[in-house]
């Protein structure tokens, strides 16, 4: 029997390995391309290990389209439009599917979730008109709200089932102490449901910082390109091809906030998923 457990540890430990190799690979070989010296990252046979260290290839992005720190800025603009867009509208929503009851509130619900079986690149064309009627077309606005609205869906679930874990009992407490509907809220339930607050603001960062094809399609000034459009556009050279150290250097920055985010808030991450999944 002991055997046998031995054996199957083991082979989990191999498969983990190997997927995570199989993960991390790409990644040393994206920051490891960044580093070295254009010729270097362009000859053949490719080398694993950099023969010589450089930043040569960031200095490159200094000539992306108006400037790397314009194209940043507007995705730093976008992120946090639509993260904070998503953490407010998703909270005060998710907390009244979860504790009010009305008429059609399942309809409603229901509703909502079947948007997530509509992709939103079809429906670039007649967002690009609406938008434009409103006033926010070619803006960062306009796709800061088309992001929020496609983030919120997922996110009013989530935080749906995160009030949905927190005991009646406690809000009880708070209203025979005396605490009003926002004190209630704010000091007693926000606290608690932290981490599906923060879940919801990791993917809408992500989606937001990574998108691409709408803001192709909504932004045709390049001066409002955020990164991942600047980046796509500055490499590549007309008939020279791909400028591969401007790529390589571009997914590193571009890669560098995902990475840390998510690293720093994992813990609240997995958590704030599994929100609501198990009721005692």
């Amino acid at each position: 029997m002991r055997k046998a457990s031995a054996f199957q540890a083991a082979g989990w430990t191999v498969t983990c390995v190997a997927l995570a190799i199989a993960f991390l690979f790409p990644l040393y070989v994206v920051f490891t391309g960044a580093l070295k010296s254009p010729g270097e990252l362009t000859g053949t046979p490719p080398t694993l290990i950099p023969k010589t260290f450089t930043l040569e290839n960031f200095l490159l992005l200094n000539d992306l389209g108006n400037g790397i720190w314009v194209h940043l800025g507007n995705s730093v603009f976008l992120a946090a439009f639509t993260v904070v867009g998503t953490a407010v509208l998703s909270t005060l929503a998710g907390w009244g599917f979860a504790r009010y009851r009305f008429r059609g509130q399942g309809v409603l619900f229901v509703a909502m979730l079947s948007a997530l079986m509509v992709p939103f690149q079809p429906l670039l064309t007649p967002l690009f008109l609406v938008l434009k009627s409103l006033g926010f077309g070619n803006s960062l606005v306009g796709v800061g709200l088309v992001f929020v609205t496609f983030q919120l869906p997922f996110a009013i679930f989530v935080m749906r089932n995160a009030f949905l874990n927190v005991p009646q009992a406690l809000e009880d407490a708070a209203r025979v102490d005396g605490a009003s509907g926002f004190t209630l809220f704010r000091h007693v339930l926000l606290p608690v449901v932290r981490p599906g607050v923060i879940t919801v603001a990791l993917f809408a960062f992500l989606a937001s910082w990574n998108e691409f094809l709408a803001a192709l399609i909504l932004i045709n000034d390049q001066s409002l390109f955020p990164l991942p459009v600047a980046l796509a556009a500055g490499a590549v050279n007309g008939n020279n091809g791909v400028r591969w150290p401007l790529l390589e250097a571009g997914v590193v920055v571009t890669m560098l906030p995902c990475l840390l985010l998510f690293f720093m808030l994992q813990r609240y991450y997995t958590s704030g998923l599994v929100a609501g999944a198990v009721k005692e």
